[in-house]
């Protein structure tokens, strides 16, 4: 307990002692906002825009002017020394020690934050060794590069694929290599993500940016991938050659140096030095100007359009084609295009292929990088995916070498037209009318034809004939005057019923009264006599015979139905009957034998 108490009394005396973590923590805060401000000054001071992202191909005598202020301003990193013969390593100057690293760490990370120098960097394969197992990229720009989501991809001969390595936040420094290979003894190595085979007679090396776009393709033999003339196959190292600092893009060798020496990875491999200023390598072709215009894929003869929207006249010298991630790249050619004047890319007469229905392409300029890129999908049958109002959309109209048009719909098959929902119905035709035959007509509302009514014309009756209003017909005037009605007498009228003529009703022709005794029939109006209640009524023989029979035909009747219900009675109680039976002559016998 004694022990206990002690500790207690010595934790709560050092916590009364110590500073608060608020304190601390606003300590190491400043000092490492201090630290981050000197970095920052010195990232800015090493690093230039990316608007000013230096070509591939730079005049020597610019470099010569330019590297006193390069020197001095790159004072944190310094850059590979650009000798075949010095050092494979990369050096770090003005930094604290730092504990010793495996040789296969990952190059330094920067904050470069400008991602569209990292999206279209024109990072190009410097080396690859088939011999040795390894690939070496290299960054011509003045910045770091981000390389998350590139990846690097080996064809073989026969077309197969294999992922090399798909990056995630390695950075490849301004002017400076990458090496990737499974090989420990190479230093500062990157590791592929699984080994590449790099045989030595067919084969290529596709290097693909985030986006999906190609940044470089190197292919050596007859079925490889290339950007340029084939590399013959088996050979154990293909390289770009340098002049003094500047990378030759279009320059590819196989094998040894002019020097006869190897070539090394993280070394810059010289190329003949020019002997005039013809030889200078020229400005790689930036290709400014030109645009993707119609991508007509699901037709019958594919092509890809392309124009001119920039104010300048453009020559497509070392302008390219690629589509999707096939690594093919196809020069455009040396044409000569004028402000808004249009190309047309034969897809048949190129090493593209273009899918149908969904794919992407991508305009590239002489270094590789991309200048313009569209991705389509779901494309109908005999549409184009088009720029029209700076907004790329699927239309019907297909304007080869013009200017695009938005049209909704196909046009309908013959005899079809198109109706305000869209749809192809068949024309309506209205039905050829047959003429009638003469004399007749056809009807409005029926559509038959019809007999021409003529107009009658009365023909007037002849004489001694007039023409009766109710039938229309001719009557003979002497027949209807014989059946003309002679007026009645005097004192009768004719009845409108019978046509008869009929005694007017008078007084005198009221009928008299019955005499006593006698009533007026009322169907006859004539007078009979009232018969009497009393007067007896004589029957007749024979209805007296019925009424006779009729009474003994029920009498038998009713004693034949009684008879049964006797025996009826006498069946069912025949037992208690000859029981009193019994009963009556025992008694009979008793009283005799007395």
């Amino acid at each position: 307990m004694k022990y206990l108490r002690n500790t207690l009394l010595m934790i709560l005396a050092a916590a009364l002692i110590m500073p608060s973590p608020l304190v601390l923590a606003e300590g190491v805060s400043g000092a490492t906002q201090e630290s981050k401000v000197d970095d920052v000054q010195t990232v800015d001071n090493s690093l230039k825009s990316a608007e000013e992202v230096k070509d591939p191909v730079v005049d020597k005598e610019q470099i010569d002017s330019n590297s006193p202020s390069q020197s001095s301003e790159n004072s944190e990193i310094l850059l590979e020394n650009p000798s075949t013969n010095d050092s494979n390593e990369n050096h770090v100057a003005n930094e604290p020690p730092k504990p010793e690293s495996n040789s296969e760490s990952e190059p330094p990370k920067t904050d470069n934050s400008d991602k569209s120098t990292e999206e279209n960097a024109p990072i190009l394969i410097s080396k690859i060794s088939q011999d040795k197992k390894y690939v070496e990229i290299y960054n011509p720009t003045d910045q770091n590069v981000n390389l998350a989501g590139w990846k690097i991809e080996y064809y073989t001969g026969s077309g197969a694929k294999t992922v090399g390595k798909i990056f995630k936040d390695e950075v490849i420094l301004a002017n400076g290599f990458l090496v990737l290979s499974n090989d420990k003894t190479l230093a500062d190595a990157i590791k592929f993500d699984n080994n590449l085979g790099l045989a030595q007679n067919d084969g290529s090396v596709v290097l693909s940016r985030s986006d999906g776009s190609v940044s470089d393709t190197v292919g050596w033999g007859n079925n490889s991938k290339s950007t340029g003339l084939p590399i013959k196959g088996g050979v154990k190292i293909v390289w770009r050659c340098f002049i003094d600092e500047n990378i030759i893009d279009s320059k590819f060798l196989s094998g040894k140096n002019f020097n006869n020496q190897e070539v090394e990875p993280y070394s810059r491999p010289n190329c003949k030095t020019p002997d005039s200023k013809s030889e200078s390598p020229k400005e790689l072709n930036k290709c400014e100007g030109l645009k993707l215009s119609e991508i007509a894929s699901n037709v019958d003869e594919q092509f890809i359009e392309i124009i001119n929207s920039g104010e300048k006249t453009v020559i497509t010298t070392g302008c390219k084609l690629t589509v999707g991630d096939s690594g093919v790249r196809e020069n455009i050619g040396d044409i000569e295009l004028n402000p808004g004047e249009f190309l047309t890319i034969k897809i048949k007469n190129t090493k593209l292929k273009l899918p149908k229905t969904k794919g992407k392409v991508y305009l590239l300029d002489e270094a590789g990088s991309k200048i313009d890129s569209t991705e389509y999908e779901k494309l109908s049958k005999s549409s184009s995916w088009s720029l029209i109002d700076d907004e790329w959309m699927q239309t019907f109209m297909i304007t080869e070498n013009s200017e695009n048009i938005f049209k909704e719909y196909p046009d309908c098959q013959s005899g079809y037209e198109r109706n305000v929902l869209g749809k192809c119905v068949k024309i309506s035709v209205p039905p050829i009318e047959v003429s009638c035959p003469a004399g007749q007509y056809r009807h409005p509302e029926t559509g038959r034809c019809r007999k021409i009514e003529v107009e009658k014309t009365i023909t007037p009756c002849k004489d001694g004939y007039y023409r009766s209003e109710e039938t229309g017909r001719c009557r003979s005037i002497a027949s209807a005057a014989a059946k003309t009605l002679k007026p009645c007498p005097e004192g009768q009228f004719r009845n409108s019923s019978t046509g008869r003529c009929k005694k007017i009703a008078s007084t005198d022709g009221i009928a008299k009264e019955c005499p006593e005794g006698f009533e007026r029939n009322p169907q006859t109006k004539r007078c009979r006599k009232i018969k009497s209640a009393n007067m007896p009524t004589v029957g007749s023989a024979a209805a007296e015979v019925k009424q006779v029979a009729g009474a003994t035909w029920g009498w038998w009747v009713f004693g034949g139905v009684s008879l049964l219900a006797v025996g009826y009675g006498v069946w069912q109680w025949r037992w208690e009957i000859s029981q009193f039976v019994r009963k009556i002559c025992e008694s009979i016998k008793s009283a005799n034998g007395k």
